[in-house]
């Protein structure tokens, strides 16, 4: 085997890598993107259902305070921030089980479809979540003008 034979075979296996690469990706962005529109879907159903507390969330992120916040605070309103343990300096996001009838429900379907996670000890008087950048871009993106 001379050597112009292998460069030849060294380059035409290198081309047809770089082919199949090629067509292969937009297979796997419409996978990507179908994923994207169940989820969508999703979360208009859970608007629909949820609207007053999902608004107040949006609300939430699109606050220049909490531009960068990925977590918040379930609280009821009696318990007193000091009293129980609740230390936090700064500006936070919280959610009062008294303004929200459904809170919990919603926030256990949330976590069920990987939207937010809870990341407090369960237990305590506070339960603290965070939202994924995932519901932050959608609650972002999110249109509510009723034109």
């Amino acid at each position: 085997m001379d050597i112009l034979s292998l460069v030849a075979g060294f380059l035409a296996g290198a081309l047809t890598i770089y082919l199949a690469s090629y067509f292969i990706k937009p297979s796997e962005n419409k996978t990507q993107k179908t994923v994207d529109a169940g989820t969508i879907n999703l979360f208009d159903q859970l608007w629909q259902t949820h609207e007053r507390l999902l608004n107040e969330m949006k609300q939430d992120v699109e606050n220049p305070d909490f531009k960068f916040h990925r977590e918040f605070y379930v609280l009821k309103k009696g318990w007193g921030w000091e009293r129980w343990g609740f230390h936090r300096r700064g500006p936070c996001i919280a959610y009062f089980l008294e303004d929200h009838s459904d809170l919990l429900p919603l926030l256990d379907s949330l976590t069920s479809y990987g939207l937010i996670s809870q990341t407090g000890e369960t237990g305590k008087n506070t339960t603290r979540f965070q939202l994924s950048e995932k519901l932050v871009e959608l609650l972002r993106g999110k249109n509510t003008n009723k034109s």
